[in-house]
């Protein structure tokens, strides 16, 4: 995702002011929430919230592809540094309940192959699936060939998670609701934006003028930011048509700010800065106006401080990922199963971190995922910022 040059600062403002507001029924009047009860906790998005939808994949691979004993190879399938809980389990249990994956997706051909199933258990309500973009296809990491079908596991957009809860009926007042997503918008638009930078340089035979990516950047990807935010209103509404009362929106962290993003350099920071400014920017304009029933949850300013003010929240590290998973397995932390403080050859993908440096106070597990300590950070501030609007007990 390098690109060839720095940019500057984009001018996303303008366009964000004139791509106007989404359609749907006015915001309803603010009243106090139906009930702080919660019996179920259902969640939409990707793998910032995938609770295990490749667990059993995962595990595959490893046992058949590099000889892992299955005991550990089931310990896989979480975007971070597993075993353990991610925030959505972790707020769960606080609510005194429980969450699962909705289904588990194995095949090459997901979600269409024989070996793919839905979970049947009661608290199965976690539709999201590392990958997945608002409501385009393909998502991120489905290794598409020369005719465009994916030869990986291909995560469907937040859209059909909804369409697959609609299914089974209406949302209860007792339903606690959370999306979070746009994150693979970003880096979906990150390479095309890339590429494309890339090949009219090549074809110019110098690089592009600041003044040149940014026209492009702004003109063309911001404005497929600008959609996905308006998709994720889209979907926000049929939740709230089909009788969801507490729905949490939430902004999307900056990429930028992560081991991968670094990596990249200060034109790849530029552009993933700008593109998730804008799907960001889209979100907090949809939602300005209070309503009832949907509380905005602003996860990427919080995440932008924890990691300029790591010691504010107990962080040491913010640079290097706790897992170092090869990059065979795509480098994921879907595929680490850290179980001891130290490397070893019953627990290979946990990388050789600086004295004083542990997972417990490390940022990430790979290079964009959160580590189990961040999960729990997310989860901490979500269920205050919900026990503050009465929305839980």
């Amino acid at each position: 995702m390098k690109t060839r040059h720095a940019l500057g600062a984009l001018a996303l403002a303008a366009l964000l002011a004139a791509c106007g507001g989404g359609d749907g029924p006015a915001p309803a009047p603010i009243s106090a929430p139906p009930t702080n009860d919660t019996t179920r906790l259902i969640v939409f998005g990707d793998s910032l919230s995938d609770g295990g939808a490749y667990s059993r994949g995962n595990s595959l691979i490893l046992q058949l592809n590099a000889g892992v004993p299955k005991q550990a190879a089931d310990l896989v399938g979480k975007f971070t540094n597993s075993p353990g809980a991610i925030w959505n389990e972790l707020l769960a249990a606080r609510l005194g309940i429980a969450i699962a994956p909705e289904r588990f997706e194995v095949g090459a051909a997901s979600p269409v192959a024989a070996t793919n199933g839905a979970n049947t258990a009661p608290n199965a309500t976690n539709y999201a699936q590392g990958g997945s973009r608002v409501a385009k296809v393909p998502g991120v990491g489905c290794n598409p060939n020369s005719a465009g079908a994916c030869t990986a596991q291909a995560a469907v957009p937040v859209s059909t998670q909804v369409d697959r809860a609609l299914a089974k009926g209406n949302f209860q007042n007792t339903d606690l609701v959370v999306v979070w997503a746009g994150a693979n918008d970003v880096f979906f638009q990150a390479t095309a934006a890339g590429t494309e930078i890339a090949t009219e340089s090549a074809r110019l035979g110098r690089p592009l003028t600041t003044a040149e990516s940014t026209a492009l950047i702004t003109n063309k990807y911001g404005p497929e930011m600008v959609q996905a935010g308006l998709d994720t209103l889209a979907q926000v509404r049929r939740l709230q048509a089909a009788g969801a009362k507490r729905i949490v929106v939430m902004t999307i962290p900056n990429a930028a700010q992560t081991p991968f993003g670094v990596a990249g350099g200060a034109s790849t920071q530029g552009l993933i800065t700008a593109l998730a400014g804008a799907y960001n920017d889209t979100v907090k304009r949809e939602f300005s106006v209070p309503e009832s029933s949907v509380m905005l949850f602003d996860a990427g300013a919080l995440a932008s401080q924890w990691y300029t003010n790591p010691a504010s929240v107990g962080l040491v590290n913010v640079q290097a990922p706790v897992c170092d998973v090869p990059a065979s397995l795509g480098s994921s932390s879907s595929f680490c199963f850290i179980v001891g403080p130290a490397p070893s050859p019953a627990n290979p993908f946990l990388r050789a971190l600086p004295p004083g440096v542990t997972p417990d106070n490390s940022m990430f597990a790979d290079g964009v995922h959160p580590s189990l300590k961040s999960h729990s950070l997310f989860a901490g501030a979500l269920y205050d910022a919900l026990k503050a609007k009465g929305w839980v007990k």
